[in-house]
């Protein structure tokens, strides 16, 4: 384990940790606040680390992932998340969307499997 709080051939991430939320609302509402400056940073940091994050995220089922290693994988849905706003919306959030103030994003199985909620 890096002393970033990610595992060690990953710790060179560590200056996206911010990102790293152990819920979908929490990494909603950050993406949102993110300048696109920040995202497309977060998104090029990732791009060519998912094959790597997934195979090493993937010697675990998620429901017995390892406290030490959630950051990585909460990194991980934070760049799937900040990859349409990059790749499709070019801007934080979908085009003509709900004000984000007005939504509430229930934990989903993942998060309960991970003991989120």
């Amino acid at each position: 384990m890096s002393a970033a709080g990610l595992p060690a051939p990953f710790g060179h991430l560590s200056p996206w940790l911010a990102f790293a939320l152990p819920s979908e609302d929490a990494r909603m509402r950050r993406r949102l606040a993110a300048s696109m400056d920040e995202l497309t940073g977060l998104y090029r940091a990732l791009v060519d680390e998912m094959p790597a994050i997934a195979a090493h995220l993937d010697q675990w089922p998620l429901a017995q992932l390892p406290e030490p290693q959630k950051p990585l994988l909460y990194l991980a849905l934070a760049f799937m998340e900040a990859a349409m706003a990059v790749e499709a919306f070019q801007q934080p959030g979908p085009p003509q969307a709900t004000a984000p103030d007005s939504l509430v994003v229930y934990p989903g199985r993942a998060e309960r499997l991970l003991g989120g909620s």
